[in-house]
């Protein structure tokens, strides 16, 4: 017997968990959400969590102040579940050559409403000492950022998900989307059976270049892994820090909350050449010995006093990423009743409250301005060549930010 639902969410990352709650915030019907293995499997699994709005672009600042106040409002917003959020502080540092493009940013969010100012070098040095500010020329502060688990906030998103009538579904891969004589789609094939549904909402991230093969379409999405290191701090640095953006050294470095551990991550797009995957099921957490250095000498480099400390993990992730480094997010013409919101390289946990609402709404067929903005992140833009850019530009990260 075939069942049936409204809506068919695939993947069971931070995006999907997030999308299929809204949709039943929203009341949208019989939703099911399948996930091939576990949540947060995907790129949801090893990210380093960070929660800012620092953007170049003032779409994805907007959205990211939103989530922003999602995140300090999670558990009362979300049926009391807790995404595990931090609001450290979040600083960005740059040199000589970004002067320019960091005071634009900042006049601009300010204008926006967001909560960022320049701090003194020294006033820096104060509140994280064991920083190496030689080769920095200003900096900004972002009070109210910090960072998440992004594992506990998709499995929160779920539970609520769950509460409210959603049919979370793990270890049940989508093998094939069936289509109508007219072209529509017309259901799901899993191993446990058909599902009925008219809406499907692709939010496999990594896998979205192999999942619509099979219908012809084909997504710009590349599997890069990321990796992270963690040291442990010696005693006479052993409490937590603000998130510290590097722009100057192309890293973000974070602490733990409750383990004198202090993380490090890459921002150096030019790195993931290196690291690209034929296909997202080729990653089993492998590590490229030569960015795990990398990363280790620009923590010592910006943090000295942790040549005394330990290196206590190693490990890697994986980002889906778009040429612009953005998300597509689109109803897909060519096939009725598929939705897309794939790609997000990155940004996909910090933006996932305001997107699982936009998305949710797009879905629905409501109209308001914001859903409006949604537009730039559609399909379509790659082969206009319109792809999103900003109007400042950072010297090395380059592109957005």
């Amino acid at each position: 017997m075939v069942e049936t639902a409204d809506i068919v969410v695939v993947g069971g990352g931070c995006i999907g968990a997030a999308i299929a709650l809204h949709l039943a915030e929203k009341q949208a019907g019989k939703i099911i959400l399948l996930e091939k293995k576990s949540l947060a499997n995907g790129a949801s699994g090893k990210g380093i969590g960070i929660i800012r709005t620092h953007y170049t672009h003032p779409v994805l600042a907007e959205l990211a102040q939103l989530s922003l106040q999602s995140f300090h409002n999670f558990a009362e917003r979300y049926g009391g579940y807790d995404s595990g959020f931090n609001p450290s502080g979040y600083y960005i540092l740059v040199g000589e050559d970004d002067i320019q493009t960091l005071s634009s940013v900042v006049k601009l969010h300010q204008s926006m409403g967001i909560d960022v100012d320049f701090i003194d070098l020294d006033a820096v040095h104060s509140a994280i000492p064991a920083l190496n500010l030689n080769d920095v020329a200003i900096a900004a502060y972002e009070p109210n950022s910090g960072y998440g688990s992004p594992p506990q906030t998709t499995i929160a998103f779920a539970k609520r998900a769950a509460d409210l009538g959603v049919d979370v579904r793990t270890a049940t891969p989508v093998k094939e989307i069936k289509l109508d004589a007219e072209g529509r789609i017309e259901r799901v094939i899993t191993p446990s059976g058909e599902i009925a549904t008219r809406t499907v909402i692709d939010c496999v991230g990594p896998w979205a270049r192999q999942f619509t093969e099979h219908l012809g379409l084909n997504f710009p999405v590349d599997t890069v892994v990321e990796h992270v290191v963690v040291v442990e701090r010696p005693p006479e640095f052993s409490q937590p820090h603000p998130v510290v953006s590097d722009l100057v050294n192309l890293c973000y470095s974070r602490s733990d909350a409750n383990l004198p551990y202090t993380r490090i991550g890459n921002s150096n797009p030019q790195r993931h050449a290196d690291f690209l995957l034929e296909d997202a099921d080729d990653f089993h957490g492998q590590l490229f010995p030569d960015i795990t250095e990398e990363l280790t000498q620009k923590l010592l480099h910006r943090y000295p006093i942790l040549e005394t400390g330990k290196i206590i993990e190693k490990y890697s992730g994986i980002w889906a990423i778009t040429p612009d480094y953005q998300p597509i997010i689109d109803r897909i013409e060519p096939v009725p009743g598929l939705y897309c919101a794939v790609g997000f390289s990155g940004h996909g946990y910090k933006l996932s409250p305001i997107i699982g609402d936009l998305v949710s709404q797009f879905i629905l067929g409501e109209t308001n301005p914001l859903v409006e903005k949604l537009k730039m992140f559609r399909l379509s833009r790659f082969a206009e060549n319109d792809r999103i850019k900003s109007e400042f530009s950072y010297s090395q990260a380059k592109g957005l930010r």
